[in-house]
């Protein structure tokens, strides 16, 4: 497959995730994953992409349950995991965070060692994933739209250029081990 041609199918791929979550929470868990191993089959990557899959997962739970519990966004509960906090994000929005991880190193290299570029696009576009996931009754905010904006805006245009950075240092922990290179 082309470079084009994989950015291309990469960018869907998330799409079709983003949709998913969105319109089916946790119903779309089983689809999700079943996105995310076949992109593990055809990325080129494969392995910095699981790896980034989970650290991501890891990284987004942290960064959206912080919001929740500041009271930014609320998450309807009724299908959480037994004895959770009401302010851990639902697993269905950790599977986004793990879809958005396999585009650092495809569709999204745009922002790859530009953090400016990813500061801005994180505190543009992010708020909109969110506000529209708010349309569709995916979210609940917690605040009025435009401080939902600045804030979500304000914490993304750091945690952006962050994954950018987390995904390089994995794709260059994966190639040196990939060439037998442990320094």
């Amino acid at each position: 497959m082309s470079d084009n041609a994989l950015k291309i199918t990469n960018f869907v791929w998330f799409q079709s995730i983003w949709w998913l979550v969105v319109l089916l929470q946790n119903a779309s868990i089983p689809y999700v994953f079943g996105l995310l191993i076949v992109w593990l089959a055809i990325s080129p990557k494969r392995f910095a992409d699981a790896a980034l899959f989970v650290v991501i997962f890891v990284f987004g739970v942290v960064v959206d349950s912080s919001l929740t519990y500041l009271g930014i966004y609320r998450f309807d509960t009724t299908h959480q995991i037994a004895n959770a906090p009401s302010w851990l994000i639902p697993i269905w929005l950790g599977s986004l965070w793990s879809g958005l991880a396999g585009t650092l190193l495809h569709s999204m290299t745009l922002f790859k060692d530009r953090p400016l570029i990813a500061a801005t696009g994180g505190a543009v576009f992010a708020p909109l994933s969110y506000v529209a996931g708010a349309n569709f009754g995916a979210v609940t905010l917690g605040q009025s739209v435009l401080m939902t904006y600045i804030f979500v805006g304000a914490v993304w245009a750091f945690a952006f250029p962050a994954i950018f950075y987390i995904a390089n240092y994995v794709e260059k922990t994966m190639t040196r081990k990939k060439e037998g290179r442990y320094d």
